[in-house]
């Protein structure tokens, strides 16, 4: 095989991988889901609104992060909001 010929399909093989990168690098960056680990993707989600703010009344003012723990604390029945955490002290007291 020619040098030159290799040269194109090296060129052309990197060049698709770094199209590929960019693209699931720009995919991952405009997600919405709330599914992440990683430090940054959770500061990303604590500045976005609940995706359910507009359907709930329990939702209103949760970023999207306080919704994903919410949603662990009523699957392993924990008391999710401060309102239902004064009821059970105010009970607790009476």
């Amino acid at each position: 095989m020619k040098k030159t010929n290799i040269g194109l399909i090296a060129g052309g093989t990197v060049a698709l991988a770094a199209a590929g990168t960019f693209s699931y690098l720009k995919r991952k960056k405009n997600d919405t889901d709330v599914t992440g680990s990683n430090l940054q993707e959770k500061e990303r989600e604590d500045k976005q609104l609940s995706p359910d703010a507009n359907k709930d009344d329990v939702e209103k003012g949760l970023s999207a992060l306080d919704h994903a723990y919410r949603e662990e604390w009523v699957a392993n029945t924990i008391t999710p909001t401060e309102e239902e955490i004064k009821r059970a002290e105010k009970k607790v007291n009476e």
